[in-house]
């Protein structure tokens, strides 16, 4: 037998609706574009308030000045903004720590944006420097001014990194759009999916970020996918989506695969295994909360035929016998190609096993 195992939660959650079709995408300006006119517009308007504030001696020194100051910031917005991506807000953990970066950084670029902006105009015209003690008394009130600059940085770059993860949001509702369409993906797996994820981004958004390339990449297997494929093809597709229901659940389902070298070469119908993984979880009585879940599948060829059993333990009783949508589906299709499908309640839980011819019609 060759192993496969992979860990995944799956728990139904409220639908959601797709949006109009007449939706435009969403368009984001470039984040190098908004930060070079939001600069230019910092430095242009204060280029006359330093001309004001100082000694006569012209625009020219007080904007060398302001270009020398405002550079470091300049050069840090996009690190900073990139750290706006990695670690976004809200979240306990990320506001500390970017209330000690802020209280880091500050200081640390003022100080190199006055030395910098002195710099230029001691090559502009050579003036006397003033004393220590009046230097780190300018750049210790220059910090607390410029205390508001690191907060409209972050906040401009917290809010880009909103709108990117809004715009992923939406081009994974278009393409789960499109799956619905052609049928490919059962509806109510899409709605799920889509809904937790909206949940997730509110909470943890790097999650919500993964589940959301977890899902593109599984509907993009669904557009793809043809009629009928190896079972080690269908056999990934399947850890795909146990792996975006990991992401959404925190992990509170393990699926054990095994398959025979045999049986992983066998062509079987695209799109096989996820509602055999969906009904098991049904199955199970699984709830938010519940210990580790353990189901295994596992694929065998017997005589000239492959047999797909799905075992999982019943946690709690759960009313109803009847195959659900998913499976009523599958069985309509496996009827199609002369397959057949076997359901029913075990001892310590419940087992679903399905028989494939070694041709498919």
């Amino acid at each position: 037998m060759v192993p496969v195992s992979c860990s995944s939660p799956c728990m139904p959650v409220s639908p959601v609706c797709l949006l109009p079709a007449h939706e435009a995408p969403l368009s984001l300006p470039r984040p190098h574009g908004v930060m070079l006119a939001l600069w230019g517009l910092l430095i242009a308007t204060s280029i006359p308030a330093v001309h004001l504030s100082q000694q006569p001696g012209g625009l020219l020194p007080a904007a060398l000045f302001i270009l020398g100051a405002e550079l470091p910031w300049m050069l840090a917005t996009p690190p900073l903004w990139a750290a706006c991506r990695r670690w976004p807000l809200p979240g306990r953990r990320h506001l500390i720590g970017w209330l000690l970066l802020c209280l880091l950084l500050t200081p640390a670029l003022t100080a190199l944006g006055w030395g910098l902006g002195h710099l230029l105009l001691q090559l502009w015209q050579e003036q006397p420097l003033p004393p220590p003690g009046q230097v780190v008394r300018a750049i210790g009130i220059t910090a607390l001014f410029a205390l508001p600059t690191f907060i409209a940085v972050a906040g401009t770059g917290h809010g880009l990194a909103w709108l990117q993860r809004l715009k992923a949001q939406s081009e994974a509702l278009q393409l789960a759009r499109e799956v619905a369409l052609r049928q490919h993906l059962q509806h109510h797996f899409l709605f799920n999916a889509l809904n937790a994820i909206g949940g997730l981004a509110l909470l943890r958004p790097l999650a919500a970020d993964a589940a959301l390339a977890q899902l593109s990449s599984l509907l993009r297997d669904t557009l793809q996918c043809p009629a009928q494929r190896s079972l080690v093809d269908e056999l990934g597709a399947a850890q795909d989506y146990v792996a975006l229901q990991s992401l959404l659940h925190d992990e509170a389902l393990h699926l054990c695969l095994q398959a025979s070298a045999e049986a992983l070469d066998w062509p079987v119908p695209g799109l096989l295994l996820q509602p055999l993984i969906e009904n098991a979880v049904l199955h199970s009585g699984w709830r938010a909360g519940d210990p580790l879940l353990q189901i295994k599948l596992k694929a065998e060829v017997r005589g000239s035929r492959l047999e797909v059993a799905v075992f999982n333990p019943c946690l709690r009783p759960v009313h109803g016998d009847g195959l659900g949508s998913g499976l009523d589906t599958l069985q309509r299709r496996l009827a199609m190609i002369g397959g057949h499908l076997q359901s029913g309640r075990m001892d310590s839980g419940y087992r679903v096993c399905l028989l494939l011819p070694g041709r498919l019609a």
